[in-house]
C-alpha cells in the first residue's frame, strides 16, 4: 500500500528543511507543488530523495488564490505515481511522530471499517516549540489530513479554508486518529502578526471565513499545555550556537598559553619528528617531551 505526502508551498525555505526530515523517513513519495516561490524552496526540493515530483503554479496571483487547484493537481499526480493513501500538511506543520510510524497501519484499519477520511488535530504552538494552546479559536480542532484516493476525483471550488480531500469523500465515512498535527507558525507573535495581516488583506469581508482572523493575535484567555514525550515531533535540529571565543591572544596563528606552547614544543603547520601536522591549523605536539614532563613530575 503506497502512502504519499502532498503539500504546496510559497517561499518556505525556513520551515521546509525541517518538513522534509520529519516526513520523508515514513512515505513512499513527496507530492510538491511550488506555488510561485522566489527563495531557495524548490531547490531545497530538488535535494530530497524522496520528493517524486515538483508541480509548478506560475500563475499570478496573491496568497491562497490556487490553493484549491493546487490541491486538486496535487491529488491527480498522487493517483497517477501509483499513491493509494496520502497525508497532506503544510511546510510549518508536523504530524507528531508516533502517527507517522503508524500511517500505514491507520490506512489498514480505516480500509477494514470503511473510513476513508481520517482527522487529526491541528494544535497551534504558541511561545515555545513544546507548548500548544487549549483555549478558544486557537485550541486543537478536528482538521481532515489523511484520506484514500478516491476512482474519480475532481475539484473544489476556489476558496480558502476548504478540505484537503475531494469532492467524492465529502459524504464518506471518517475516522478520528488520535494524534496531533502541530503548527509551527504560530510559536512567535511576530509571526502570529503576519498571519492575521495576510488573511486579513486577502479575506478583508470575511466571505471565507466569517468569524475574522483577530484570534490569531488574541490571548486573551491564554491557556498552554506541555507537549508529552510520547506526543512529540521530530524537526530538524537546531544549528549548534558558535563556540565562545577564548580570551588568550593568539600566537603565532594560535590562541592559548605561550608558556604551554613553547615548553611542549606546540607546532603552528609543520613537521614534528616528520609527522605532518593536519591543515596547517591544528597543533601537534612534542608527545616526548610532554610524557618526559609527566615523568619529572610523578618522581
Amino acid at each position: 500500500m503506497r502512502v504519499a505526502c502532498l503539500t504546496q508551498l510559497r517561499n518556505e525555505e525556513r520551515f521546509l528543511p525541517g518538513f522534509l526530515a520529519h516526513v520523508a523517513p515514513h512515505v513512499d513519495g513527496i507530492v510538491a507543488l511550488d506555488d510561485g516561490s522566489t527563495d531557495g524552496t524548490r531547490d531545497i526540493l530538488r535535494r530530497e530523495q524522496k520528493v517524486a515530483a515538483i508541480l509548478r503554479e506560475d500563475r499570478p496571483g496573491g496568497a491562497h488564490a490556487n490553493e484549491t487547484s493546487n490541491r486538486y493537481r496535487l491529488i491527480l499526480e498522487a493517483a497517477r505515481l501509483g499513491a493509494h493513501w496520502v497525508i497532506c500538511a503544510d511546510a510549518d506543520e508536523r504530524f507528531e511522530e508516533r502517527f507517522l510510524r503508524r500511517l500505514r497501519q491507520e490506512a489498514e484499519r480505516a480500509e477494514a471499517r470503511g473510513q476513508p477520511v481520517i482527522f487529526v488535530k491541528l494544535a497551534n504552538l504558541w511561545n515555545a516549540p513544546d507548548r500548544y494552546r487549549l483555549d478558544g479559536l486557537c485550541g486543537p480542532r478536528w482538521t481532515a489530513r489523511m484520506f484514500r484516493i478516491p476512482a474519480t476525483i475532481t475539484r473544489r471550488r476556489p476558496g480558502m479554508h476548504q478540505p484537503w480531500f475531494p469532492p467524492e469523500l465529502d459524504a464518506a465515512p471518517r475516522g478520528y486518529a488520535r494524534a496531533l498535527l502541530y503548527h509551527l507558525r504560530m510559536i512567535e507573535r511576530s509571526d502570529r502578526e503576519a498571519r492575521r495581516a495576510k488573511f486579513d488583506a486577502v479575506d478583508p469581508d470575511g466571505r471565507d471565513q466569517p468569524f475574522g482572523y483577530d484570534h490569531l493575535t488574541d490571548d486573551a484567555g491564554l491557556t498552554l499545555r506541555e507537549i508529552l514525550p510520547f506526543r512529540r515531533y521530530v524537526d530538524r535540529p537546531r544549528p549548534a550556537p558558535p563556540a565562545p571565543r577564548r580570551s588568550e591572544e593568539p600566537v603565532d596563528g594560535w590562541r592559548g598559553d605561550p608558556e604551554f606552547l613553547k615548553r611542549f614544543h606546540i607546532d603552528g603547520g609543520r613537521t614534528i619528528d616528520g609527522a605532518q601536522l593536519l591543515g596547517g591549523r591544528l597543533s601537534g605536539f612534542d608527545f616526548a617531551a610532554l610524557f618526559s614532563d609527566v615523568r619529572s613530575r610523578q618522581k
